[in-house]
């Protein structure tokens, strides 16, 4: 994984110090709100326990650094000295067992159960001095007076003690206690409240923010590098919605009703929860942070709300009268693979969330149906935090040894990345073959473990530096795999990615439905040449109202070549689709892609690779009319005969909307699905065929503002259709994290 692009952040970096406003509550399943009514939402943090004086993960490997244990007192307690007291006053102590017992401050201090007997002999040292304080400090302060005794055997409350303790089996604490024997910590001749927790998860705590009460000169918050040593330093937690209401509704002091934020902005220096704020449909509730650690059973008020900046969905349809079961693999890049079973309705469109079953990876997928079915992959993403948007793709029915694509770009804010999907039981080896305008070409080697996911970034390639690039996949080894390409962007202040599979051969002849060059539109159709003689391409655009426009281009050897559309004389304002046909007999790939501003927040940028024949029936998984969604399908008749076509758009439910459309010959189509009469506010799927014969060529676009229940993605994502269903699929490209 490139950790330019997608990085599991460190917990310090993922916190988001704002309001999170979580996804209102409803009735039914929405894909487009955060994936369902009963989302997930996670939870990171570090640190446990208070925070407050001594951390003695951070005196830990302070001790295994060679620091003395007077110095790393000295810096966790501000402004101490160190006297002495008498090992054998009396210490009333109440046990485990509820019975007051009178000890020697030795005999107390020999029944301690702080720290293991292996711990590093200066941590140990620090540990008595400090307990022998803060012993002395509970006596002073009288803080069990009234309860008859001086302190008491919980950990949370005074320091943990043991009556039945076998002394004989811990050496190493016994001599850490004799060589301090009596040692203590004094501040103005007085001793400290010498308070010390497990971790202060990188940063101790004032007492007063955590405690309240008059600030004490000694215990001051100050940052603590060493504690992020220990492997228990950071820890998670993940949450439905409704478990989440149904702890803060178990109390008064919490319930707020159905959940729609969490403000946990109100911070202490040192980065703990000092109060939250809850809303929900019953009000709003301000809690400290203790309170809301305790009702969620965190280690520490240290924590925070994360979200993925990826969330991905795959999309099947069952085209079939019956249902099927559907399994998905989600391959990792370390080979670890996990599997999930689903039934799909007959004649059905099922929304998978991939979130939900793999979190904050990057992972590659494989379906596998008992009947043939249609997927596709619909991401949202708000890369970077910078670039919003969305990508869409349909998937692939076999792996294969080698894979094509014209488009990417390295130049500007654009980040393009090839992404590789071994299915194999096997190990393979890749090599990448990249082609520059006018010829020059870059190669690279790399290797992919069985069952899993690589990732090449082309930027980072030498000699791709701020370049239009095409790329050559080839399997090595004999095997086969599954290729993709994304591309992320900023493009003349229009934000966002697309995403394409790769194609499996060159052709001689490439369709594609979908291109505008009207309002904020601006249409590009790339070219890959990857054969050793030039390409002479004719690029024939049909309009929408049945005129054409061609353009002849030379496309070197071994190379990428573009043409943007709206540049061509007579493709002003205009939709289309285009047709691009070899003069010469020498094959080629074709894309196109199309950057916009539909206004409203819908900026962005979407891709697809071209299809190589017209056909009587296409299929797309994925279409979405609710909310802030607009749903197109693209037709292009490439014949000189009109084309009676009928679509058939299917819901989750089963239920189906038909409708027929008349295509004249050599022209371009459109269908706005949000205005069709029985799919407002609907997941659709849809089916594309040709009832009188003559062939066409169709693609979907999706233009959106997604929320994920936190923040808004505005976008679109296109693919061209499948011409049939498959009992398996693949998907090269996934991420689910930050």
């Amino acid at each position: 994984m490139n950790s330019s692009r997608r990085r599991w952040l460190s917990t310090g970096l993922a916190v988001l110090m704002g309001i999170l406003a979580l996804a209102p509550a409803a009735p039914a399943a929405d894909p487009r709100s955060g994936g369902a009514s009963d989302p997930l939402f996670y939870f990171s943090g570090t640190g446990r326990a208070h925070g407050v004086g001594m951390c003695m993960d951070g005196v830990y490997y302070r001790a295994k650094e060679g620091q003395g244990y007077r110095q790393i007192l000295s810096h966790y307690y501000t402004g101490i000295s160190f006297s002495r007291t008498d090992e054998n006053r009396p210490i009333r102590v109440k046990g485990r067992d509820g019975v007051v017992r009178t000890l020697t401050m030795k005999e107390y201090l020999r029944h301690l159960q702080e720290e293991p007997d292996n711990y590093p002999f200066e941590e140990l040292k620090a540990l008595y001095v400090a307990a022998r304080t803060y012993t002395l400090s509970c006596i002073a302060r009288g803080k069990h007076a009234r309860e008859g005794f001086d302190v008491c055997s919980s950990g949370d409350c005074c320091q943990a003690f043991d009556e039945n303790k076998d002394v004989t089996k811990y050496p190493n604490c016994n001599a850490a206690q004799d060589a301090t024997a009596g040692e203590i910590m004094t501040y103005d001749g007085q001793p400290i409240i010498a308070a010390y927790c497990g971790s202060c998860g990188g940063h101790s705590e004032n007492n007063e923010d955590v405690w309240n009460g008059t600030p004490i000169p000694y215990l001051r918050g100050k940052p603590d590098p060493y504690c992020q040593n220990s492997p228990r330093y950071a820890w998670s937690a993940t949450f439905r919605k409704s478990e989440l209401e149904a702890r803060f509704n178990s109390r008064s002091d919490t319930a707020v009703g159905s959940l729609s934020a969490i403000d946990l902005s109100e911070r202490t220096p040192g980065g703990r929860v000092k109060y939250a704020r809850i809303s929900g449909s019953g009000g709003t509730k301000r809690v400290s942070g203790g309170t809301l650690q305790g009702i969620l059973g965190f280690q520490s008020t240290k924590f925070d709300m994360v979200r993925p900046n990826f969330d991905e969905y795959i999309l099947v349809l069952n085209p079939n009268p019956e249902p099927t079961i559907v399994t998905f693999t989600f391959m990792r890049p370390d080979g670890t693979t996990t599997d999930h079973f689903e039934e799909v309705a007959g004649n059905a469109r099922f929304t998978l969330k991939l979130n939900d079953y793999v979190q904050f990876q990057e992972v590659s997928t494989r379906v596998v149906s008992d009947l043939p079915v249609i997927a596709e992959r619909a991401t949202y993403f708000d890369y970077h935090g910078s670039f919003s948007g969305g990508s869409g793709s349909t998937g692939v029915k076999e792996p294969c040894d080698r894979w094509y694509f014209a488009e990417g770009y390295t130049g500007g804010s654009f980040e393009t990345y090839i992404l590789v999907q071994n299915p194999q039981p096997v190990d393979v080896s890749l090599r990448f073959t990249f082609m520059k305008p006018g010829g020059g070409v870059v190669k690279k080697t790399a290797s992919a473990q069985a069952y899993s996911r690589t990732t090449v970034m082309v930027d980072d390639v030498p000699g791709l530096e701020d370049t239009e690039v095409s790329t050559l996949v080839e399997c090595t080894s004999g095997d086969e795999v599954v290729a993709e390409r994304s591309c992320y962007f900023e493009h003349q202040g229009r934000v966002g990615g697309h995403n394409s599979p790769g194609a499996a051969q060159p052709s001689l002849r490439w369709y594609l439905a979908e291109g505008f060059t009207g309002g904020g539109f601006d249409s590009y159709i790339l070219l890959q040449n990857p054969l050793s003689r030039t390409a002479l391409v004719d690029a024939i655009f049909m309009k929408e109202n049945g005129e054409s426009v061609t353009r002849t281009c030379r496309v070197p050897a071994f190379s990428r070549y573009t043409i943007h559309a709206d540049e061509e004389p007579g493709l002003e304002d205009a939709g289309f689709s285009c047709e691009l046909v070899s003069r010469n007999g020498v094959s080629f790939i074709a894309e196109r892609a199309v950057y916009f501003d539909r206004g409203a927040g819908q900026s962005g940028g979407h891709g697809s690779m071209g299809v190589t024949a017209p056909s009587a029936k296409w299929f797309f998984a994925e279409g979405y009319t609710g909310g802030a969604f607009n749903t197109f399908v693209l037709l292009q008749n490439p014949s000189a005969k009109t084309a009676r076509v009928r679509l058939t758009f299917s819901r989750p439910s089963g239920a189906s909307v038909r409708c027929e459309y008349g295509i004249k010959g050599r022209s371009r189509f459109t269908v706005h699905v949000d205005e069709l009469e029985g799919l407002a506010d609907a997941e659709v799927a849809t089916t594309v065929q040709s009832t009188n014969g003559v062939k066409v060529v169709a693609e979907r676009a999706v233009y959106f503002n997604y929320t994920d229940g936190y923040c808004l993605r505005g976008g679109g994502h296109d693919t061209a259709g499948v011409t049939g269903p498959s009992t398996c699929w693949y998907f090269a490209e996934g991420y689910t994290g930050f």
